[in-house]
């Protein structure tokens, strides 16, 4: 059992010197180095781990705290009145774990507020537990976001699903290997081993069946084709179209339906123009509303706290959906730079979020960049990479390796500078909470 610490002032006089002796100062050691292993072993970013063990420095009453971080543990060293104290620490991977983080974090800004006193912040330190959703709710979650990812790209009803499928299960392999405490190394190979014989397994008859129904469905065709002439095809449809117009212009005699009817090419016009609006904007909500339950289900796997999960969905359905209203299929940007913009715009107004719920803003705009992840080149690139391995080089499968590896290179420089741009132009020398 250590000693109680001592509660230090909350402000010295100007020139006093606190007075620590020396086994106060080896217990203050102690707790900042064990509030930086924390953070560390839980997935937090190594700048906020070495922030948050010297801002208590001053609280505790030593002159400054020196933080070493390494691949496997925690170097912190104390000076107080000329005299060093340091501690090293051992620091294990224990896997992302936000809510812990946040909650270390939110002790150690009351501490340095003077809510609590040293005593009631090592408590409070030790009693902190890393939130762990139930296993079936994580899988099921991460499942889904998969599934929206394969939607995202295009993929069918039967590859969602397929895709559900397949990483729900290999999220539970997945789960059950991190309790085991094997190599996270080895837990990435044997899950994504899971995922992608589930998922050829799952392909293969669904292939199947999708190839026998086109080819049912381009029967039926041919017999329809050859029952009617092309020409009586053509007549027909020109003529339902010309009623269908007739009858929406005579419903109304305004200015509006005259000018249409003097112009029935404007008429066409208006009409494509009105389709095309309509189904930009139906697939701008497809995109933020799958993009807000991909977020959602990676906030789960990062053990988000639950009020935080909102700040998520709403994020990586603001991103996703800003990109797609930028890029190529809305408003011409090239795909990088709609998404700098994306990350940038979700990173700036995340400040306001982290000074709400007194959390660093990466808690929760990391889950939500995820869904603007470039999957799909990526997997091009490996796939032609693969395939030139066992085929043997051939230049459209080089062509295809580079042009796709530059291209996901490209978006994926474009999100870590978007996260990176409110530390660029704000809080570079204090910080943000």
């Amino acid at each position: 059992m250590s000693s109680p610490l001592p509660a230090p002032p909350d402000a010295p006089a100007q020139g006093a010197a606190l007075v620590v002796d020396e086994p106060t100062q080896h217990e203050l050691t102690r707790l900042c180095a064990h509030t930086a292993v924390l953070l560390m072993q839980h997935g937090a970013e190594s700048a906020l781990a070495e922030g948050m063990a010297r801002r208590l420095g001053p609280r505790l009453g030593v002159d400054s705290v020196d933080v070493a971080l390494m691949a496997s543990a925690i170097i912190v060293t104390t000076v107080a009145g000329g005299r060093g104290v340091t501690v090293a620490q051992r620091c294990e991977d224990r896997g992302i774990n936000m809510h812990l983080v946040i909650e270390v974090q939110r002790a150690v800004l009351d501490f340095e507020a003077g809510r609590i006193d040293a005593a009631a912040y090592r408590e409070r330190l030790h009693g902190v537990q890393p939130l762990r959703y139930a296993p079936w709710l994580v899988a099921l979650a991460v499942g889904v976001a998969c599934a929206a990812f394969a939607r995202l790209a295009g993929a069918d009803a039967v590859s969602c699903l397929v895709a559900l499928a397949a990483s729900g299960l290999a999220m539970v392999v997945r789960l059950r290997l991190a309790r085991l405490h094997f190599n996270p190394l080895l837990n990435f190979f044997v899950t994504a081993f899971v995922a992608t014989s589930v998922a050829a397994w799952g392909l293969g008859p669904a292939a199947g069946h999708r190839r026998a129904a086109a080819h049912r469905d381009g029967r039926q065709r041919a017999d329809a084709g050859a029952r009617f002439p092309a020409d009586q095809r053509r007549v027909g449809h020109g003529q339902g179209l010309r009623d269908h117009r007739h009858h929406a212009l005579d419903r109304g005699d305004d200015a509006v339906g005259r000018d249409l009817r003097r112009h029935p090419a404007g008429d066409q016009r208006l009409e494509r123009l009105g389709l095309a609006m309509s189904g930009f904007v139906l697939d701008l909500v497809a995109q933020a509303l799958l993009a807000a339950a991909a977020a959602v289900g990676f906030g789960l796997s990062f053990a988000v706290p639950a009020p935080v999960l909102a700040f998520c969905a709403a994020g990586g359905a603001l991103g996703r959906g800003l990109r797609h209203a930028l890029g190529p299929a809305g408003a011409g940007m090239p795909l990088e730079w709609a998404t700098l913009v994306a990350a940038a715009t979700v990173s700036l107004l995340a400040i306001y979020g982290a000074q709400r719920l007194r959390a660093h803003p990466k808690a929760f705009t990391v889950a939500a960049m995820i869904p603007m992840i470039p999957g799909v080149q990526l997997f091009t690139a490996l796939l032609a990479v693969a395939q030139m391995q066992r085929h043997g080089f051939s230049p459209d499968l080089l062509a295809s390796a580079i042009e796709s590896g530059l291209a996901a290179a490209h978006v994926i420089a474009a999100l870590a500078v978007g996260l990176a741009v409110p530390g660029l132009l704000f809080y570079r020398r204090r910080p943000l909470i």
